[in-house]
């Protein structure tokens, strides 16, 4: 788990990195998601020993940091679209395929560890729910490329940021069920 979030928290931080040099929202979005996946792994971390109303407060600031996140990112996106901005598209493509790399690799890495035959299937399986919101920001920067505008990439970035408010919704509900007492241990 520990692996997992240096790596994922790595990879956060080089697309953040590349979307401020790229001006692509996607990008953002990307990065958002990334650091999600390790914010979720440091807090599981931090949790470990701990009563479990600890962990539930720390799922409650994950998932209002998340939102909070989220929401500015669809305000950025919005600006792009008004500003007509284009980003670096070869850059920013040739940052996505590289988080697509790591996130295929780093699934195959995962699920070699578990008993079972390592089929390409498996693979699909452990690693869709990032791969496919990476593949939308490639082919919402393919669309800002060929019509000279931005609005496809902010558009796609915004809708990655809009599908990570119902998990911000979760844990921060989550946190507030689990701090409000209702949660009973055996």
């Amino acid at each position: 788990m520990r692996m997992s979030m240096v790596v994922h928290g790595l990879l956060g931080a080089l697309l953040l990195a590349t979307a401020d040099a790229t001006q692509a929202v996607s990008l953002w979005a990307a990065g958002l998601l990334v650091l999600n996946h390790a914010a979720t792994n440091g807090v599981a971390l931090a949790g470990m020993g701990h009563a479990p109303e600890w962990r539930a407060r720390l799922s409650a600031v994950q998932g209002a940091a998340l939102a909070a996140a989220a929401v500015a990112l669809v305000v950025v996106a919005g600006r792009s679209i008004a500003g007509m901005a284009l980003p670096d598209v070869p850059l920013a493509s040739l940052a996505l395929l590289f988080a697509i790399g790591v996130t295929v690799t780093a699934a195959t890495l995962l699920f070699a560890g578990r008993s079972g035959t390592l089929t390409l299937r498996a693979i699909w399986l452990c690693a869709r729910k990032d791969v496919m919101p990476l593949a939308a920001g490639l082919v919402g920067l393919a669309a800002s490329w060929l019509l000279l505008d931005g609005a496809p990439d902010a558009l796609v970035g915004a809708g990655v940021a809009a599908m990570l408010l119902p998990t911000a919704w979760g844990l921060v509900r989550g946190g507030m069920v689990g701090a409000g007492g209702s949660v009973r241990m055996r």
